[in-house]
């Protein structure tokens, strides 16, 4: 069923096994449809209420709005909180506390460029909470009520993914998005939505009635979010998120590893990104907005996939990435050595290197014609070989780790 929440970035793993009766993938049918009838009825508020064009303030209509939106928020938030449990995992709530706080703050304090959506200042005081389920998914509530499973909370690799998913569900939030989207219909589908979603309450919500109901409210809705919603929300969170200590390329990465999922199918499913599943368009828009702002794509920052790191062991220290042994370095010296290595290395791989754009040297491996790592006799010894001879390995390592960059980011 199409559910017309604020995390249109977010994807949900394909089903595991069931268990005992439930089975995880999208969310469940009564929790969706709490959802969504809480989206209708906001919806039908909204459709006769004319749009303030004060940018600069809130006027008392404009606070009015505001409160009636997290008063059904809250509502429709207490009605969840009895379907879903809190997660056991205290650490993900303090994460999703900590990351989302300093995200907030921004929001409502600062203005931002809106390509599309209501371009006032629109504060909400949001709520966050992390519940059971191993979905990687979220939805929101009217009012800034903001959910993450325990899937997704496992899912991001870094603080600055995690980041970005926030960034751009608030942003859809301060957006308004779901109103701006209300207005761009006509009057009837206000009214019918709920009608349909009212149905779907009646009878318990089997199977085949949450089908049923699912086919008539996406014809109701059409395709749900539009892709300048979408655009917009990306652009909105990587504003945010200059202004914060998290690198914007989080959001990049974020929807990257999402779309390789996919293209892993039938074993993934993107659940609520059925209809807008990330896309090059997005990815190339938001690298180069990114650009205009001067703010480089740096994934060996935002992940830990595509992170060159240095790890003792017997006798010196290796270089990995994403899980490939680059070369091990040899000596007293071998962990300082790594790390600056370990720095070189990434802002290579950063820049989505070509094959040929790595050779050796001599005893030496040059990237883009530039010195990457010097390697020692001390390391060709510790390897067994000539110094030129680990150059030609270590060069051949780091081509696979170039196949494997390129197979999970977006093709420009």
């Amino acid at each position: 069923m199409l559910t017309l929440v604020a995390a249109c970035l977010l994807a949900t793993r394909a089903p595991e096994p069931c268990d005992g009766g439930h089975c995880h993938g999208d969310l469940p049918p009564r929790v969706e449809a709490i959802v969504d009838h809480a989206w209708a009825e906001w919806q039908a508020q909204q459709a006769e209420k004319p749009v303030q064009q004060t940018p600069f303030q809130i006027t008392p209509q404009h606070k009015k709005d505001l409160d009636a939106d997290a008063e059904l928020g809250k509502k429709y938030a207490e009605i969840v909180d009895k379907e879903l449990k809190p997660t056991e995992h205290a650490e993900f709530q303090e994460r999703l506390d900590r990351i989302s706080a300093e995200i907030v703050t921004i929001a409502n304090s600062k203005r931002v460029e809106v390509s599309w959506g209501d371009g006032r200042l629109n504060p909400f005081k949001y709520t966050f909470k992390v519940v059971k389920g191993d979905e990687v998914n979220a939805f929101s509530l009217p009012g800034g009520y903001i959910y993450f499973f325990d899937g997704l909370m496992k899912y991001v690799e870094t603080d600055h993914e995690l980041a970005g998913v926030i960034a751009h569900e608030i942003s859809h939030a301060s957006f308004r998005h779901i109103a701006t989207l209300q207005r761009e219909r006509s009057k009837v589908q206000a009214f019918t939505i709920p009608l349909i979603l009212i149905s779907l309450f009646a009878g318990g919500g089997s199977g085949a009635d949450v089908a049923a109901g699912a086919q008539l409210f996406e014809q109701a809705v059409g395709s749900g979010w539009s892709e300048r919603a979408e655009l917009a929300a990306d652009w909105g969170a990587v504003q945010y998120l200059v202004e914060s200590p998290y690198d914007p390329t989080g959001i990049l990465t974020f929807m990257e590893r999402l779309a390789r999922d996919e293209r892993l199918g039938p074993n993934y499913v993107l659940g609520i990104l059925r209809t807008h599943p990330p896309s090059r368009e997005r990815a190339v828009r938001m690298t180069a907005r990114m650009g205009q702002l001067n703010i480089p794509v740096r994934r060996s920052v935002a992940t830990t996939s595509f992170r060159v790191v240095v790890k003792e062991v017997d006798g010196g220290a290796s270089l990995k990435f994403n899980n490939v042994v680059l070369v091990t370095l040899a000596g007293e010296d071998a962990v300082a050595r790594g790390k600056v290595a370990a720095a070189t290395l990434n802002d290579f791989f950063d820049r989505v290197p070509a094959l040929f754009d790595v050779r050796a040297a001599g005893g030496r491996v040059e990237g883009y014609r530039r010195p990457l790592l010097e390697l020692s006799p001390v390391d060709a010894a510790l390897a067994g070989v000539s110094r030129e001879e680990l150059a030609n390995t270590t060069v051949r390592q780091i081509q696979r780790g170039i196949y494997s960059l390129a197979y999970r980011v977006w093709d420009y």
